[in-house]
């Protein structure tokens, strides 16, 4: 088992049930046995990182966490108490605001993502309510054309969190995932706090996001200064 885990920079992640992308991956299967759960843990901890599994459905991930995995990536289709137990062991469920179909998607794989896209009206607020950590995540990273409409999805979230949740929750809450690494983290100093010696990205923005979510939707306009790494990539007067 080890000697078949890959290492990223900072975690390992399993696919612990069926995705949306393929046509063969049914969506409640549970992959990994407990025993290989656990061992690519143990694997994780001796590197001095953590794992992050892929899952959707209540019974991959309550295998999952009785591994010792601390992040479970989508879940949209979990029920009130898996989430309680993920409530009560702490760990964080990076949960999406999935896009609509596109024109290049299979029908077999839209028919697959319905009660994906149906579960995140109930997921969402039902985490929040029973105290899950949570995260924000997309899949942009496998297109990256919609790069430009990233902010834009954040404002889904509005339905389930206030403008102030909202920004807590896709800075400093995601900072506290991605702090999970560790030792492994490629990131130095503090993340998802302004104080010094810490690495934050700093936005000014025109207008008050608090009382206005929708200006961060369009960054081109509404950013007057952008700061990344300490080095400043924007900044109009």
């Amino acid at each position: 088992m080890r000697e078949n885990l890959r290492f990223g920079a900072s975690q390992i992640k399993l696919m612990a049930g069926g995705g949306t992308s393929s046509d063969y991956d049914p969506l409640d299967v549970t992959q990994y046995t407990l025993d290989e759960m656990r061992a690519a843990v143990e694997a994780a901890e001796d590197w001095g990182t953590y794992v992050i599994v892929h899952a959707y459905h209540p019974r991959a991930v309550c295998r999952a966490v009785e591994a010792g995995v601390k992040v479970i990536e989508h879940g949209q289709l979990l029920d009130e108490a898996t989430l309680r137990l993920l409530a009560e062991r702490g760990v964080l469920l990076s949960l999406q605001t999935l896009m609509g179909d596109s024109a290049n998607m299979t029908e077999a794989r839209r028919v697959k993502r319905q009660p994906v896209i149906a579960g995140q009206d109930v997921v969402w607020p039902l985490a929040k309510r029973l105290g899950v950590r949570l995260a924000w995540g997309t899949d942009f990273l496998f297109e990256p054309e919609i790069n430009a409409e990233q902010n834009a999805y954040i404002l889904r979230l509005e339905p389930w969190f206030t403008p102030a949740e909202i920004l807590k929750l896709v800075t400093q809450d995601n900072a506290q995932l991605l702090a999970l690494s560790g030792k492994r983290s490629p990131y130095e100093g503090n993340l998802g706090v302004a104080e010094t010696g810490a690495l934050a990205d700093l936005i000014l923005v025109n207008g008050d996001p608090l009382a206005n979510l929708d200006l961060i939707a369009d960054p081109g306009a509404n950013f007057a200064l952008i700061m990344k790494d300490g080095r400043i990539y924007k900044n109009q007067p």
